[in-house]
């Protein structure tokens, strides 16, 4: 006995093979717990990350860090709760980053920050292929 699984075991695979083929085989295992921030929330995450605080009206410091930007998410109720490691991934996953440049040159154009949102949704959006 190779694989040391049970009778019944190799008769659920044999029936799963004859229903879906080679994909039965290569099962798409996830660990740990389902995902309780939405995808929608994960985007939301990663466009709030790429704004500078001072977008929101904070001055106290200039750019986010991962317990910062955690803070602000809840308080800006996009979560109710997130760890810094679950917010690591998420930007990771969003191909964003926390850290935003080192300098910060504000703009004085009074639209700059419905301008740049604009801009950031066209990042976040794909456009329509023709087909």
């Amino acid at each position: 006995m190779l694989m040391q699984v049970g009778e019944d075991y190799v008769r659920d695979v044999i029936h799963a093979f004859n229903e879906r083929g080679f994909d039965a085989l290569n099962p798409k295992w996830n660990g740990g717990r389902a995902k309780t921030i939405s995808d929608e929330a994960r985007e939301h995450i990663c466009l709030i990350a790429r704004t500078s605080p001072a977008d929101w009206k904070i001055t106290a410091f200039s750019t986010w860090s991962l317990s910062k930007l955690a803070e602000h998410l809840i308080k800006q109720k996009v979560t109710t709760a997130i760890s810094r490691e679950t917010l690591r991934r998420i930007l990771r996953e969003g191909k964003g980053s926390w850290k935003a440049t080192t300098t910060w040159k504000a703009s004085n154009d009074p639209e700059f920050i419905a301008k740049m949102h604009r801009v950031l949704t066209l990042y976040d959006t794909l456009p329509p292929t023709d087909g």
